[in-house]
């Protein structure tokens, strides 16, 4: 049966969502985590500077 119409593929087929390799060190996940944070932290500074330029322009 599938579902909305999609039929189920089986575990040999398609492509691994997540690799059989063991899990990441502890330190190199939060370093992800703080390297996203503080890009997302940084686009959203940007994006505020440009718009307070644009409304004092």
């Amino acid at each position: 049966m599938g579902l909305l119409g999609v039929p189920r593929q089986s575990y040999e087929r398609g492509l691994p969502l997540m690799s059989e390799t063991k899990e990441r060190p502890l330190c190199q996940r939060l370093g992800w985590m703080a390297g996203i944070w503080l890009a997302s932290v940084t686009v959203l500074g940007i994006v505020a500077y440009v718009i307070r330029l644009w409304l004092k322009g």
